[in-house]
């Protein structure tokens, strides 16, 4: 049996090969045998064309006898496929706008999905780069008595803790947040990306450096450390060398020796850390006496399950743990719970967050697509039932109707498919400008899996869009089909299933719009309001002083106090009187954290009023600045006075407040002459002095330009010289505000240079850095989020014009199937503005029913689009967006209503009659 399978499977290689060879001995044969019967029909008596006869009636049906033998050596599934393709082709060449139109709706649809789906694969679908990455976990800090808040870091001693007491965990670790910081050392002071680990961190993921060792506890010293540096920083900065390993440069003026380099392909993670390199690692002691407060640093806890032990039963286990630590540390730990999860999901929930809508916005014009296309092939399959008729009077079954049509079907998906492949490079190249800060964001590109995607994407498609069409195609009437003189005017059958589809393209496409215009919206309302102060001519850059010891600030050994030199203040001062007296500039302001970069947090309390317990305690946003920052950023005074010199530290303690916290905790009185007490929360530290209210200023959009915030600021030359732990860094940091009296691309050059040699002169160790103009620090803020409207805009746009394509091709077969009808109006009378009307009327009435269905569908994922979609001061539900998006949408389906409704009125009706 099994070599009879060989043979026959030989016999139809050899016929792919040598078909005509094969062709021409058949006939061969076949003449033969017929040659032979007719000589012995002769033998016996008969004439020549008697024994021709005889020999064809006894050898049968030569064209039947011929078939069956091809069956037995071709594959005939592949002949008729091929066949099926051949006569596709020719239809299909036969009708180039069908054609067109169909595979223009399939590419832009495949190529939508494709471009995300390479996004998708290239971020999300992927193995952690670690040793048995399911068996690794985050720890989240929650709190208990406010569930509505977001997940935070952790105390580093609570990890020290955790590590010592658990038993579900086979270790513990901790990684901290990327900061820039200064290294000093390797030429040209810099700031660089630098991130704190615990020493254990890198064995915990089972990543060894390719070159040296990781560093160890002990050699975190406050006047040392070691530390390991990234392959790119080994390269830069010392060529490769393999005798790295013990060279010395200075972080924030701490001596720290390379022990190790990581290797190439080593990726930076940690608390909002996507997408962002690290060029050293620093370690950090979770038992310094210095955390022993449980407030100072805080970082994200990474642990290793232990063989069999379950996320449940860690999360129980950290529940135990954490009601453990809030009994014992009741200040610091009060309400603070734990929550266990997978590495992966904290690595990439924000990724989720930003690229599901996009997928979900793709799917939909993919949907649209389909429909739009299985729609024209409905009307296609109408009109050519004639001629599946007369192919089903001929012996076609059913079966061979439905192949045919299927494909066809997939002829169209294929082409459809190779052309959105070609669209989704561009769709790439798109995509990266909002997905370049996405973790691996360098992994996206058009791989094998992609392609495969793309390939099984192009097979669905073939099969929603053909198989409706296919299976309506099968089910021919043949006595009603082939009637011979049967009138155009019977044949204006109503279309429930055609219109349907309509109403569910224009539904989809309009949820899309929607949530395209409610972004829309809110960008508009975030770049038209003005950010508060005037950004034209003002160049920024920053001058930051290292936090973490040396010559600008001090740390008390065990003790949770910190000293900052006097030396930084005089610093900032004699560095604005230098800029402010150079050629071209009007003035100088610094503050800590430019606008819209962010700020601090303080809680505080209002002198004269009963004191609100600690989590309840009302808080802002934080700043210092210099006397003449609002006047050079013109930040508008509403009540009191500005900041001056003589707001220093042994004159009474003052602060400015923005109007927002005015409006909000001074409402209906005047807030000048109030005191505050404002407290540095994490670590429970009031300052040590009330501050007066002297001065209220207008709105700034300092947190991101995406809201107003009650803001407090505080002058700069009025800060104390020790600090509680960890707030150091405001007093430490200084950005400068140059306004120039002309433009200011004219005198970058001049006033970075001379910026550059003074900073240098007063510490050759000190960088300046993030250089740039205050209109490109508010662009740069708003660039995500303008990517993702354009893109959000773009995938609406294609279910709109596939929409409207949709409601032009079912009006356009509505009029070519009732020509005869609108020909016998005409000839009795009928005005032609009626019969336009009527076309037009059945365009709305299909537009105006999947409007509505959609306004209900947007309402329905009005949540969706409340966790998933930037929205600035705008509800999900808001009723001028969807009216917007109507009128919208009604004014293309006009126009996509207006050509087959004039077509219509150009009926001749004389013409018409005849034919009937």
């Amino acid at each position: 049996m099994e070599r009879e399978w060989l043979t026959e499977l030989r016999v139809k290689i050899k016929a792919l090969v040598n078909r005509r060879r094969m062709e021409r001995d058949l006939e061969e044969e076949l003449e033969f045998h017929l040659a032979k019967r007719a000589e012995k029909n002769r033998r016996l008596g008969l004439a020549a064309r008697d024994a021709q006869a005889a020999a064809r009636r006894r050898f049968g049906n030569v064209a039947l006898v011929r078939e069956d033998c091809r069956e037995m050596w071709i594959f005939s599934w592949a002949e008729t496929l091929w066949e099926d393709v051949r006569y596709a082709t020719r239809i299909l060449a036969k009708s180039p706008g069908f054609a067109a139109v169909v595979i223009g709706s399939l590419a832009l649809g495949i190529g939508a999905n494709t471009a995300v789906f390479s996004v998708m694969n290239g971020v999300l679908m992927h193995a952690l780069p670690y040793q048995h990455p399911e068996e690794l976990a985050t720890i989240w800090s929650t709190n208990k008595l406010d569930p509505t808040a977001e997940e935070d870091r952790v105390p580093i001693a609570d990890v020290a803790t955790w590590k010592k007491a658990n038993h579900v965990f086979a270790d513990i670790g901790a990684v901290g947040s990327i900061e820039p910081e200064t290294l000093a050392g390797l030429g040209d002071p810099v700031q660089m990306p630098v991130q704190s680990v615990t020493p254990n961190f890198f064995a915990l993921l089972g990543v060894q450096p390719v070159l040296g060792r990781v560093f160890r506890v002990e050699e975190s010293q406050a006047d040392s450390q070691t530390v390991v540096i990234s392959d790119t920083l080994w390269k830069t900065k010392f060529g490769g060398d393999a005798g790295v390993l013990g060279k010395t440069f200075r972080i924030n003026g701490i001596p720290s020796a390379v022990v190790g380099v990581m290797p190439a392909d080593f990726k930076a993670f940690g608390p909002w850390a996507e997408g962002k390199r690290v060029d050293v690692w620093q370690p950090v002691n979770p038992e310094d006496a210095r955390y022993a407060n449980r407030r100072g640093f805080a970082a994200e806890p990474v642990a290793r399950l232990k063989p069999g032990v379950t996320l449940g039963e860690a999360q129980s286990e950290m529940d135990v743990l954490a009601q453990a630590l809030e009994t014992a540390y009741p200040q610091a730990n009060k309400g603070i719970g734990a929550r266990v999860v997978p590495l992966y999901e904290t690595l990439y929930k924000s990724s989720k967050t930003q690229l599901y809508p996009l997928l979900a916005a793709v799917a939909f014009v993919l949907l649209i697509g389909c429909v739009n296309v299985a729609n024209l092939m409905l009307a296609r399959t109408e009109s050519r039932q004639k001629e599946y008729s007369v192919r089903a009077s001929l012996g076609a079954s059913r079966r061979r109707l439905v192949q045919q049509l299927l494909t066809e079907s997939g002829l169209l998906a294929l082409l459809g498919g190779l052309l959105g492949v070609v669209l989704s490079f561009w769709g790439i190249h798109l995509l990266r400008a909002f997905v370049k800060d996405l973790p691996d964001a360098e992994n996206i590109r058009i791989s094998g899996r992609v392609l495969l995607f793309a390939g099984g994407l192009s097979v669905l498609t073939a099969l929603l869009f053909g198989m409706v069409p296919a299976f309506r195609a099968a089910r021919v009437d043949l006595h009603d089909a082939l009637r011979e003189g049967e009138s155009r005017s019977a044949k204006g059958k109503h279309k429930p299933l055609s219109y349907l589809l309509v109403i569910s393209q224009v539904a989809l496409a309009m949820v899309l719009l929607v949530g395209a215009g409610l972004m829309l919206n809110s960008l508009m309302r975030m770049v038209l309001v003005s950010p508060g102060f005037d950004p034209a001519n003002v160049l920024t850059m920053a001058v930051n002083f290292p936090g973490s010891g040396g010559k600008y600030m001090e740390r008390s050994p065990g003790k949770p106090l910190e000293k900052i030199s006097p030396k930084v203040t005089a610093y900032h001062q004699q560095l604005i009187k230098g800029v402010a007296a150079l050629p071209g500039v009007e003035s100088v302001g610094m503050i800590t954290i430019l606008p819209p970069l962010g700020a601090g947090g303080r809680t505080f309390a209002i002198l004269g009023r009963a004191a609100a317990s600690g989590d309840k305690r009302p808080d802002a946003f934080f700043n210092e600045v210099s006397p003449d920052y609002f006047r050079t950023m013109r930040i508008p005074l509403k009540q009191g006075r500005y900041f001056d010199e003589r707001d220093t530290l042994d004159a009474p303690w003052v602060v400015i407040i923005s109007e927002t916290m005015a409006n909000r905790y001074f409402r209906n009185e005047d807030p000048i002459g109030k005191q505050l007490q404002l407290r540095i929360e994490f670590n429970g530290a009031d300052e040590e002095r009330p501050r007066q209210i002297v001065g209220v200023v207008g709105e700034v959009k300092q947190i991101g330009m995406g809201g107003l915030h009650p803001l407090v600021y505080e002058p700069f030359l009025q800060q104390p010289e020790i600090f509680p732990h960890g707030s150091d860094g405001f007093h430490l940091g200084g950005t400068l505000c140059i306004r120039t009296n002309t433009d200011v691309h004219a005198h970058i050059r001049d006033i970075v240079a001379v910026v550059k040699q003074m900073v240098r002169q007063m510490d050759p160790d000190q960088p300046v850095t993030d250089i740039a103009t205050m209109q490109d620090v508010l662009q740069t803020n708003m660039s995500a989020y303008t990517s993702y409207v354009t893109i959000l805009g773009v995938f609406a746009s294609m279910a709109v014009i596939l929409a409207a394509i949709g409601v032009f091709g079912v009006l356009s077969y509505f009029v070519s199937q009732r020509m005869g009808e609108m020909g016998i109006r005409l000839a009795l009378g009928a005005q032609r503005r009626a019969i336009f009307a009527l076309v037009t009327k059945l365009g709305l009435v299909l537009v105006g029913t999947g409007l509505v269905i959609g306004v209900a569908a947007a309402l329905g994922f009005n949540g969706a689009i409340r966790r998933y979609f930037w929205l600035y001061h705008i509800k999900p539900t808001d009723p001028l967006t969807y009216a917007a998006a109507a009128v919208l949408f009604l004014s293309i389906a006009l126009l996509a209503c207006y050509v087959p409704a004039r077509r219509a009125t150009m009926v001749d009706p004389m013409a018409i009659l005849r034919h009937e």
